[in-house]
């Protein structure tokens, strides 16, 4: 697993339009996107609760990055140094 690295999360009120903005059940089916990258890629919550980085552009799972097994797991990965 990777350390996050930059990320923006998105407001919790624009969740819903986000996620249905990017079509992400449609390209993405099972996950739950909160944030992003600011450089192409999609932070989301697969069903497990674990957290992965996915391309925005083609939306390919096979690219998919397995960032955290939790919410707890990726909080303790973010570098608040910076």
């Amino acid at each position: 697993m990777v350390a996050p690295g930059w990320f923006q999360l998105w407001p919790l009120s624009q969740i819903e339009a986000l996620n249905r903005d990017y079509q992400v059940q449609a390209y993405a089916p099972g996950f739950l996107g909160f944030g992003s990258s600011g450089g192409g890629e999609l932070f989301a919550f697969d069903n497990q609760g674990c957290i992965v980085m996915i391309p925005f552009i083609g939306m390919s799972l096979s690219e998919a990055i397995t960032i955290a097994e939790s919410w707890n797991d990726f909080v303790s990965k973010i570098d608040f140094s910076s």
